[in-house]
Parts: structure tokens; C-alpha cells; sequence
């Protein structure tokens, strides 16, 4: 079950914003601090049963605590992310940092080469913006295998 807070943002003129913030059973948080790949991981581990790709976008505040998450259901072989989005939530819940994150169904741990374009593009945005991305982890089935773009020296 899903637990939502709704927000409503006025501005002056013709503009509003909602913010909702929504906690997904599969991945419960409080303010939990993610400091290290193996926490990421852990964090992560319902992913490992997932039969579709799902995209997980961590956003944390300046002492890495999780702040939000998004989540971007794809099917069997694709997750569909838009870099666009990612830095948006980012902006909006005002994250100094982010994680991304998708599993390969397939059992796949090698990133496809959409997964390092993608990476790159999110990387370069961010980076202009003074948001951090700390990484970007593969998780591979239900092996428990993963893939870490930092320690992999691609990031």
C-alpha cells in the first residue's frame, strides 16, 4: 500500500505545483543514509525479484540521507527515463545528490550501452546544476549480482 502526502505550491501568476510524496511498500525509508554501494544494495534487494525492468532514481540530501524515490516501471528488456525528469525532482525536493539505479530481469550485470549513454547525460546535467551523482547500480536478476558504475571506474 502506498502512503501519500499531498503539497500544493502557489505561485504568483498563473502557476501552481503539486507536490506529492509517495512511500512504496517495496521500498520503505525514513531518512535512511545510504553511504556506501553495499548499503545501496541492501536497500535494493527487492529489485532482485522484479520480472520487469524498473528504474529507481534515489534522491538524498548533503549527509546522504534518502529524501525521496522515484520509480519508473519499463517492461521486460526497457525501462523508459528521461534525464529531463531526473534533474526536475531533483530541483523540485532539493536533493544535493542522487543515486540511480535498474535491474536487469535477464540476469545481465553488464550496463547495456543505453545504460552508460543515459548515465552520462544525467551526469552532465547534474553536474551543471552542483547535483552530485554518486552512482549508478545494475542489479542482475535474482543472482544478487550488481553492477556499480563508481567502482567500475565510470563515473
Amino acid at each position: 500500500m502506498q502512503k501519500k502526502n499531498t503539497y500544493n505550491v502557489r505561485f504568483d501568476g498563473a502557476y501552481s505545483l503539486k507536490i506529492q510524496r509517495v512511500k512504496e511498500d517495496d521500498f520503505p525509508y525514513q531518512g535512511q543514509q545510504l553511504t556506501c554501494t553495499s548499503e545501496v544494495v541492501e536497500f535494493l534487494k527487492s529489485l532482485q525479484c522484479a520480472d520487469n525492468e524498473k528504474f529507481i532514481t534515489l534522491y538524498l540530501n548533503a549527509q546522504n540521507q534518502l529524501i525521496c524515490l522515484q520509480i519508473q516501471n519499463g517492461v521486460v528488456d526497457q525501462a523508459i527515463v528521461y534525464p529531463r525528469e531526473v534533474i526536475r525532482h531533483a530541483l523540485i525536493v532539493n536533493a544535493s545528490a542522487v543515486i540511480l539505479a535498474h535491474n536487469h530481469p535477464s540476469g545481465t550485470i553488464k550496463p547495456s550501452e543505453a545504460d552508460v549513454n543515459i548515465t552520462k547525460i544525467v551526469c552532465d546535467i547534474a553536474k551543471n546544476l552542483g547535483i552530485k551523482i554518486h552512482d549508478h547500480i545494475v542489479v542482475a536478476g535474482d543472482s544478487g549480482q550488481f553492477y556499480s558504475f563508481q567502482d567500475h571506474g565510470m563515473m
